[in-house]
């Protein structure tokens, strides 16, 4: 299943939250981190809130390390491992067996990332390594299952050439990213699927699919040091490679609008805004992170209050953050009647370009207005530690946000996200709004209802 461009922001806040000093195994909430000698990065999370274990085995591959006339390869790639067979057990029988654990097995394709989950019984951890061991290092592929797979992935980019939301951002990341490997759709197109060959998956396969290059996080029901036991014994004996993954330049500011049009079956408007936010863990991410939930989060979104306070001009407004490894997008969706689209869209502009003068926070004001402003600020905190944590209720998404992290740090993911937003001020807000929605620089997607003949 592949993730729109990013896992969300929240993913990672979970990873960070928790202190990282190791308590003496088998105490609860203790955690381990090690790195094997052939360079796969574990994270160990023991807690014994649920006789659960839950693994998350991540690898630096996405969408970003597609070269051109070959989009969508890592997705096929991630259902061919997900649901076919390796060297040892057919497809059938590796869903046999994970049925006959009570697991829930499933994957991710993102931008930078490929992640392969399971959550089962505790009992049941060292077939669960084994398995993800398995898929991960020892994929066999016949044409006829990769046929059958392409099939699927047809049928999935045609759903979403239907979906005016998802074939809107996917235009809006293609403009924005014109010149960054960012640009390339993760579903690809059904001409690069149709093209892709056995040789193909396997070679892509075999390079990026290695050790060093991969990431396992497993959070639950057990003990360290047992658990260590265990994934050393499984997952030492795959080789090392000596792959080295390629660095990419950060993603460039746009530096111009673009405005992009659309027609679709659909009844009501919908128009993406993007602009290139900071990468995950460039210094302006929290307030970007805060600022997004303020203008377009919680309770009382600012930009949804602009756009229907005075004139009523669209039905739904929001907006989202996400910090991908070399540049953020910074995303804004609105849903209007197909009339409003000019004026929406000018008074959307003109909004974000005006942030940087708003007031956040009662500190923002003086005398008696000090007692009547609504603090935006502190709210916004609050919801994004209201997610963190709520994150962290899930043993799953804390495991993946785990994987996920010791890839983007590349070292123990103990320093609190938190912490960085909850220093976050009304100053910082504005110097963030300043420097990425001041600017003009918009990709402008809109998806509009089919004209008549008579251009009704």
């Amino acid at each position: 299943m592949a993730k729109r461009r990013t896992l969300a922001v929240v993913l990672f806040l979970a990873a960070a939250h928790f202190a990282g000093a190791a308590a003496p195994s088998g105490e609860k909430d203790a955690t381990s981190f090690f790195t094997l000698d052939n360079g796969l990065k574990v994270f160990l999370y023991a807690r014994n809130t649920l006789p659960l274990v839950n693994i998350a085995a991540c690898v630096n591959v996405g969408a970003k390390d597609e070269t051109s006339g070959a989009g969508g390869l890592v997705h096929l790639l991630e259902h061919c491992i997900l649901y076919r067979g390796t060297e040892f057990r057919s497809g059938a029988d590796v869903g046999r067996d994970i049925r006959r654990h009570g697991a829930y097995f499933n994957a991710h394709t993102g931008l930078d990332f490929s992640v392969f989950e399971i959550s089962l019984p505790s009992e049941f951890a060292m077939f669960a390594l084994e398995n993800q061991k398995e898929i991960l290092f020892d994929l066999s592929l016949s044409q006829k299952e990769l046929d059958e797979e392409k099939a699927v992935i047809q049928e999935e980019i045609n759903e979403i050439q239907d979906d005016p939301v998802r074939s809107g951002t996917e235009l809006v990341y293609q403009n924005l990213f014109k010149n960054h490997p960012y640009r390339n759709p993760l579903y690809g197109s059904l001409e690069s699927v149709r093209a892709a060959t056995v040789e193909q998956l396997e070679g892509f396969y075999k390079t990026y699919f290695v050790p060093e290059n991969c990431a396992v996080a497993v959070v639950g029901d057990f003990r360290l040091n047992e658990m260590e036991e265990k994934v050393r014994h499984v997952f030492e004996g795959v080789n090392k490679s000596g792959f080295a993954p390629p660095a990419f330049e950060k993603a460039p500011l746009l530096g111009k609008a673009v405005v992009v049009e659309k027609e679709m079956d659909v009844g009501e408007g919908h128009v993406i805004i993007g602009a290139v936010g900071p990468e995950y863990g460039h210094k302006d991410q929290y307030a970007v992170h805060v600022l997004s939930e303020i203008l377009g989060g919680g309770v009382n979104p600012l930009l949804n209050a602009a756009l229907r306070a005075r004139r009523d001009l669209v039905q739904r407004a929001s907006m989202s953050y996400a910090a991908n490894r070399w540049g953020g997008v910074l995303l804004v969706h609105l849903v209007l009647a197909p009339g409003d689209r000019a004026p929406a869209v000018r008074e959307a502009l003109s909004f974000l370009k005006k942030v940087r003068n708003e007031n956040f926070s009662p500190d923002d004001y003086f005398g008696d207005e000090k007692f009547y402003a609504f603090n935006f600020l502190r709210s916004a905190k609050n919801g994004i530690r209201f997610g963190a944590e709520l994150a962290q209720e899930t043993g799953l998404d804390l495991a993946r946000s785990l994987a996920m992290s010791l890839l983007l740090r590349d070292e123990n993911p103990s320093r609190g996200y938190l912490e960085s937003i909850l220093q976050v001020t009304s100053s910082d807000l504005r110097k963030a709004a300043a420097k990425y929605l001041s600017g003009g620089e918009y990709v402008v997607a809109t998806i509009m209802p089919v004209k008549d003949k008579r251009g009704r």
